[in-house]
């Protein structure tokens, strides 16, 4: 069942973040050309595997443990992003509490820009799904007492962005629980600062023992489109300057 509920989500989540995106027909294996920030508390995640996209993203695939000794992980994560230095970060991560204890726990995505823009235009997206992945009979998810969100959106490692300020649970063996949030969306539509160096994305949060989280999760930015020149203004410009030629033709 979970497996099921999993595959579902994950293909919901594709839909919404690919529609009008190019799709990569032929993935290449190599090595990323920047170097992004991936973290799981202190701990450096460390890609298994790098996809060249035909849109010029790179899409960066794992799976960790850690976060206390190697016979005794605290954690477990899987992770399928697709980094953009355009720039935009999106995809999956499932991390499961390995520990007999709720814990606290923080993963951090920060991506290097190609150059520098100002202003911006930026939006986000979070999906998370909760299971009670030890038949403990609940589970919950929830944000950290001293952050406001489960979800932050950074430019330049402020934050501009925050989403999922709830408590996410549910009751009964084996349950599971999905909630969503966005801004900006589709877009990106809301006005944001300069970007000088790095977009990120921090997830902050408590996870019940034994218990498993899937977030589907997404922050763009972008400069703003250039304002089209209206069709009749090379005409009408021209107009005025044959106008001025005979003018002064006249005099």
């Amino acid at each position: 069942m979970e497996k099921k509920l999993v595959n579902r989500f994950l293909g919901a989540a594709s839909a919404l973040y690919f529609i009008g995106t190019a799709v990569v027909a032929q993935a290449q294996t190599t090595t990323l050309p920047f170097t992004p920030t991936m973290t799981a508390g202190g701990t450096a995640l460390v890609n298994q595997q790098v996809l060249a996209n035909d849109d010029g993203s790179f899409t960066v695939i794992g799976a960790q443990q850690g976060g206390g000794t190697p016979s005794a992980p605290v954690w477990g994560l899987t992770w399928n992003l697709t980094l953009n230095q355009d720039p935009s970060i999106l995809g999956s991560l499932t991390l499961t509490n390995l520990t007999s204890s709720t814990r606290n726990f923080n993963l951090a995505f920060s991506l290097p820009v190609l150059s520098s823009f100002s202003p911006s235009l930026f939006g986000g997206s979070i999906d998370a799904t909760l299971f009670d992945r030890n038949n403990g009979g609940s589970a919950t998810m929830a944000p950290i007492a001293i952050s406001p969100s489960v979800y932050r959106g950074t430019i330049d490692g402020v934050t501009v962005l925050s989403l999922f300020a709830q408590n996410l649970g549910c009751g009964g063996v084996t349950c599971s629980v999905n909630s969503a949030e966005d801004f900006g969306l589709p877009g990106p539509t809301e006005a944001g600062p300069a970007v000088n160096s790095a977009i990120g994305i921090f997830l902050n949060f408590s996870l019940t023992a034994g218990d498993r989280v899937t977030f589907l999760t997404n922050f763009t930015v972008e400069p703003p489109a250039p304002v089209p020149v209206p069709a009749s203004l090379p005409l009408l410009l021209m107009g005025l300057g044959t106008l001025m030629r005979k003018m002064r033709a006249a005099v």
